[in-house]
């Protein structure tokens, strides 16, 4: 298994990659993410197939540090339970303290416990917080 960013020559590989919500990636959306200035994006691939897909943002603080959000980590049905998303977690931790950000953050409900799971072999440590969300 390859973990690595998500690179332009990726961009038709996404249009097969199926995560829980079913999202379809097109060749111009994932174009457009790339080009994006502080978005980033990270695949676990397999041969010429991403079976695993994160991405996030990185964010500049007032106070000159960087931290990073990470949106989204999806691995496609029947592949998930194999350490695949924790394999793509521990890469995109090393990669985000190599871009200089003094943490990483993410929310998911904890209801998922696979996901809490993973966030936790990688590393993570719950904290305890409200989400607010606005529409």
């Amino acid at each position: 298994m390859e973990y690595r960013l998500l690179e332009e020559k990726d961009a038709m590989l996404m249009a097969a990659f199926v995560d829980d919500q079913q999202t379809v990636y097109t060749h111009e959306q994932v174009m457009d993410f790339l080009h994006q200035e502080n978005a980033v994006g990270f695949v676990a691939a397999e041969s010429e197939k991403i079976i695993g897909f994160a991405f996030g943002y990185r964010m500049m603080k007032p106070d000159g540090r960087c931290a990073f959000y990470l949106h989204a980590i999806d691995v496609m049905d029947g592949y998930k339970n194999h350490g695949y998303g924790t394999g793509l977690m521990c890469y995109i931790t090393e990669y985000v303290k190599k871009m200089g950000c003094s943490k990483m953050f993410l929310l998911t409900e904890k209801e998922n416990r696979a996901a809490c799971a993973c966030y936790k072999k990688a590393g993570g440590v719950r904290k305890d917080a409200v989400l607010y969300e606005f529409t």
